[in-house]
């Protein structure tokens, strides 16, 4: 990190969660997602082939199988953006994570390093690990972050008094990850790839399964 990024050490930083990486594809697909609910409804209303449709009832029942996805999704990016956070007051840094727990509490002299590693997950493979002398290090996808606020928290990391190195350490295996940051967490979804995608697909079948017929229930 080069000197003019350095903030001085009396200044409190607050770096909030960023969800554009989350947004922009909902948004991008809007016009697809509305045509598929109105087609969807549609179907479920009047039927399609020799399948009879349940009425007003399975329009109703086949909005809400996508509207109810959706306010889920969204109360999840609203209570991250409430919830997670990165402060660094005091010659103190804490980090919460999207349920408002506590997963960093170090003194801003314990930071130790700043460790940009590539590890093997599907997708987005960049990550900054941030150890201490005490504490697990803390795995960081700087995407989800508000870049501004958090290229100035890091640049306060760098200097006094923790002063902590950034290290380029590569693309690493998950022995290597492990070894080298020992404890660090990595959600299971991105470890596990070709699982949860697999269990995501077979909840989404069921899903639908469940909707299609309750309809012909209401």
């Amino acid at each position: 990190m080069s000197a003019e990024l350095t903030e001085s050490p009396s200044v409190s930083l607050k770096v909030r969660a960023d969800n554009r990486v989350y947004k922009a594809p909902l948004l991008g697909s809007s016009s697809v997602l509305a045509l598929g609910t109105a087609r969807l409804g549609q179907e479920l209303a009047h039927g399609s082939g020799n399948a009879s449709g349940a009425g007003l009832p399975g329009m109703i029942v086949g909005v809400l199988a996508v509207v109810v996805p959706l306010v889920w999704f969204a109360g999840g990016l609203a209570l991250r953006r409430a919830k997670a956070v990165i402060v660094l007051e005091d010659g103190v840094l804490s980090v919460r994570d999207r349920w408002g727990h506590l997963v960093l509490h170090t003194l801003e002299s314990d930071v130790t390093g700043l460790h940009q590693v590539r590890i093997p997950v599907d997708g987005h493979k960049d990550r900054l690990v941030i150890t201490s002398a005490d504490d697990t290090p803390l795995v960081l996808d700087t995407r989800l972050w508000e870049e501004e606020p958090l290229r100035r928290l890091l640049g306060r990391l760098t200097g006094p008094p923790a002063q902590a190195p950034v290290r380029q350490d590569g693309t690493v295996n998950w022995s290597q990850f492990h070894a080298r940051f020992p404890g660090a967490k990595v959600p299971w979804r991105q470890v596990h790839f070709v699982w949860f995608t697999t269990l995501m697909v077979v909840l989404a079948i069921a899903y639908v399964a469940f909707f299609v017929n309750l309809s012909y229930f209401v």
